[in-house]
């Protein structure tokens, strides 16, 4: 799935940035980051298939 949106949507359950936008998107199969971004408010649309990367996520300690 697509979704729009900037900068990085944190997942309160785990303390943790679930993912980042990069250029003003996101476009996953993740179940577990679509589900977030869902419940986050966000409404994503079918898949293009254009983005490089499938998922672009934030790795912190």
């Amino acid at each position: 799935m697509r979704f729009e949106g900037q900068g990085v949507v944190w997942d309160p359950k785990a303390n943790k940035a679930l993912c980042r936008f990069e250029n003003g998107f996101i476009e996953t199969t993740d179940k577990r980051i679509i589900e977030g971004l869902k419940k986050a408010g966000y409404k994503g649309t079918k898949s293009t298939g254009t983005a490089a990367k499938d998922v672009i996520e934030v790795n912190e300690a």
